[in-house]
């Protein structure tokens, strides 16, 4: 009897911190539930202004709001950086992750103005730099836990026990960590040898990451600065109807330098899903494969539907246009967020909330 009642009394106990428990998760969807709610408004709205002038403010709150959003898990990010929670999944670089997306975002906005010179040259350097950014971000973050975690397996493992799959990745690998070598050569002005921080204890720092991330850059810099300075590739305004006040973006090069950007972009996608395949040694939390596939398995379904769109009403609907080619970016960037980031973050806060209910009982 002793026994039946104080299961009695304890089962309101559980169900009681059990509710504790899911309230944050529940609060976190209120607030999804109203920005969401909030975004669609938007979105309506834009769709019924007839002016041009109401379609960009409309068009800006919406564009500001998800910028804010992002920028505030990327200061949330940041703020918490040395929380042991955190500090595995290197909240440094998600955080500058974060705030990369950001910018891109808010730059959708010069999609609005093909009247002006400069909105029509910036818009697209700016966009693809941070986007090629995000991904070297993703590789970055991907070969320094590859490297701290799996080196021990890497070094005992033997050639036949690796397939092609495998041998790739390691090749990519190697070539990171050269590049990181390098890094730490110059910035110790030849002092550290080249291979010197090779083996089994290897001691990867954040500024290592960093330096392979810009390096990787490199090419999409170059091609956006000669994007931007030679005027026969940079694009302009043109007038499409004259007098009808219709403009659009165009550039003597043709789509060519678009096109050779799109690829820059990509390309750092490819080597983070590479680097992110299973592997012995690596803990399946520290693999983004999966995040990084859902990301762009919605990237690709928003685009097959925008894209197509696109070409179809030409520049005959300028706001309409604007409006699409804003979505094609926010599809790449606003998944990569939802999948990867905000989940780190959140998963922290609920941590955090649950085990301060449990130190105050």
């Amino acid at each position: 009897m002793v026994l039946v009642e104080a299961k009695r009394n304890e089962t309101p106990l559980k169900l009681s911190n059990k509710q504790h428990m899911t309230s944050p998760q529940q609060h976190q969807r209120y607030i999804a539930a109203g920005g969401l709610a909030l975004l669609v408004a938007l979105a309506a709205v834009i769709g019924s202004v007839d002016s041009t002038t109401s379609f960009r403010v409309c068009f800006g709150v919406l564009l500001l709001t998800l910028c804010v959003a992002q920028l505030k898990v990327a200061a949330d990010l940041y703020k918490h950086r040395n929380n042991l929670l955190l500090q595995l999944f290197q909240p440094d670089s998600l955080s500058l992750f974060v705030a990369a997306g950001a910018i891109a975002s808010i730059a959708s906005l010069l999609f609005a103005f093909p009247e002006y010179d400069a909105s029509c040259a910036l818009r697209q350097p700016i966009i693809l730099t941070f986007i090629t950014f995000m991904g070297n971000l993703l590789t970055g973050r991907a070969w320094r836990i590859g490297s701290i975690i799996s080196s021990t397996t890497t070094f005992a493992a033997s050639g036949n026990e690796i397939d092609t799959l495998g041998m790739a990745r390691l090749k990519v690998m190697n070539v990171l960590s050269t590049l990181s070598q390098l890094g730490r050569y110059v910035g110790s002005s030849g002092r550290e040898k080249i291979g010197s921080n090779s083996g089994i204890r290897r001691a990867i720092t954040f500024a290592d990451s960093i330096f392979v991330v810009m390096v990787l850059l490199i090419p999409q810099l170059v091609l956006q600065i000669v994007n931007l300075s030679v005027p026969s590739v940079r694009m302009g305004s043109v007038e499409t109807l004259e007098g009808e006040g219709h403009y659009t973006c165009e550039s003597r090069t043709g789509p060519y330098v678009l096109i050779v950007g799109i690829l820059l972009a990509a390309i750092p996608f490819g080597i983070s899903l590479l680097i992110n395949i299973e592997s012995k040694g690596i803990p399946d939390k520290f693999r983004e494969l999966d995040d990084i596939l859902v990301s762009m398995t919605s990237s690709f379904w928003m685009l097959l539907a925008t894209l197509p769109t696109v070409g179809m009403i030409g520049q005959t609907q300028p706001n309409a246009l604007a409006y699409l080619l804003a979505a094609s970016v926010l599809s790449v960037v606003l998944p990569l967020f939802h999948n990867i980031a905000q989940p780190r973050l959140q998963h922290l806060m609920i941590t955090g909330r649950a085990r301060g209910i449990a130190n105050s009982k």
